[in-house]
């Protein structure tokens, strides 16, 4: 079957039409759905979504399948499914009438059955819950079944707390939602609705952007054909965030604290340590393996494949870093804890190594502007390591295309938005450059 794949033409035709895959968004950054194009006759055409995703810089365009990349692990197998949905499909369509080869809720039902392993004598999904229970069960198997969608169970939790929260507006208010009222009369009310029930506009945002997913997708498979939702005002929203960094003193706080007596905390200071020395996100730095120390020159760094965008990074292993692993773990790495915990337990070790810098946090509740005054330690996370990583490299002059090199940046422009300097200490390291010197 392999080999087949291999030499898959770049799309498979019949007398009736031509089956292409395409990506939904060939300039993103991200993973993408990858979409069966189906074109038979002038200006007739169906797309439907395969269930797959896949980073563009990983798409074969020309062979129509995913690239020979490492990291992919199930590759094959969706390489073969793609071969399969698409040799089968024509030869289901090859058996119509040929009014039926035209029918495009016909040729959808046939790609919902080879796909979706849905059969004709199936309830069909008609109403809008029914979808998105469905589309929530899909994401749910996606995540647990096939590494290469690469589907995180935080996402697909989050989808069904939208489900959530639609039926208990419609329960509420007796709204009788469905495909044929989504429209901006809804998108108010339900925002009005979550607002009364004090969830904060980040929340809000999140819901909206969920169901704007769920709506695309009914729309890409022929289900939904109401698009009142492509308004620009039916529209995710959000508020800019308090995102602190530690400071080098608070950093050192935290290093010296002893918190041998509740291993917890000790264990999540550790890995956001490590966090800090390497500059890496949290599905970098939070189970590092031995095999990923290199050796260059005499020099100790640490070998990282970066999740999120796929590029590999040498960071040199930080002396701290090493009297972490030689005195509390035998020369070796620190065991993975789960990103939730370190959340949790980051903050107790903050607490006790007194980083209490009062810190005033805004956030829009239940569509009130809420003020409150919090300790600093109360305010740190996983993400926080990251950060004042690269914000302390800035300020102690660490060339900016150095820094970026281990975090990972993409642009100057989005690192300066990332890091956390202020217009005093950015006037501060300016005035000492050799310009202001000379």
């Amino acid at each position: 079957m392999y080999d087949q794949i291999n030499n898959m033409s770049s799309a498979i035709q019949s007398t009736s039409g031509t089956v292409k895959y395409r990506l939904k968004e060939v300039n993103s950054n991200d993973e993408t759905s990858i979409i069966l194009d189906y074109s038979f006759g002038r200006n007739n055409r169906i797309k439907f979504s395969t269930g797959y995703k896949v980073n563009p810089k990983n798409w074969d365009k020309t062979n129509q399948r995913i690239r020979a990349v490492s990291t992919i692990g199930n590759r094959e197998k969706v390489n073969s499914d793609l071969l399969r949905f698409s040799s089968e499909f024509i030869n289901m369509v090859s058996n119509l009438d040929e009014t039926e080869k035209h029918d495009k809720n016909v040729l959808k039902l046939l790609l919902s059955k080879i796909i979706r392993d849905v059969e004709g004598d199936k309830k069909s999904i008609k109403t809008f819950f029914e979808f998105a229970d469905d589309y929530v069960e899909r994401k749910e198997n996606q995540a647990k079944n096939i590494a290469a969608v690469k589907l995180s169970p935080i996402t697909v939790r989050s989808y069904k707390q939208t489900v959530n929260r639609l039926r208990e507006f419609n329960k509420e208010v007796n709204y009788n939602l469905d495909f044929k009222n989504i429209d901006l009369k809804f998108y108010y009310a339900f925002i009005q609705y979550l607002e009364k029930n004090n969830y904060s506009i980040n929340t809000i945002g999140k819901h909206i952007k969920n169901l704007i997913t769920i709506l695309n997708r009914a729309s890409e498979d022929g289900v939904n054909s109401n698009f009142k939702y492509r308004h620009r005002e039916f529209k995710t929203v959000s508020e800019e965030t308090v995102s602190i960094y530690l400071t080098e003193s608070e950093i050192d706080a935290l290093y010296n604290v002893d918190l041998s007596k509740t291993k917890d905390w000790e264990l999540a200071r550790d890995i956001f340590l490590i966090g800090y020395y390497t500059g890496q996100r949290i599905s970098d730095y939070n189970g590092i393996s031995e095999d990923q120390i290199k050796k260059f020159k005499g020099k100790e760094v640490f070998e990282f494949r970066q999740k999120k965008t796929n590029k590999k990074v040498y960071v040199p292993i930080h002396p701290r870093v090493k009297s972490i692993m030689m005195s509390r773990y035998n020369g070796m790495l620190p065991r993975k804890l789960n990103d939730p915990d370190i959340n949790e337990f980051i903050k107790e070790a903050g607490r006790v190594a007194k980083i209490n810098e009062p810190i005033t946090v805004k956030r829009t509740v239940g569509g009130k502007k809420v003020k409150k005054i919090v300790p600093k330690h109360s305010l740190i996370v996983s993400h926080t390591a990251r950060r004042s990583f690269c914000t302390n490299a800035y300020l102690s002059k660490m060339p900016t295309i150095d820094i970026m090199a281990i975090s990972g940046h993409s642009t100057e422009r989005e690192f300066y938005k990332y890091i956390k300097v202020t217009q005093k200490e950015r006037a501060i390291k300016i005035s000492e450059s050799k310009f202001f010197n000379s």
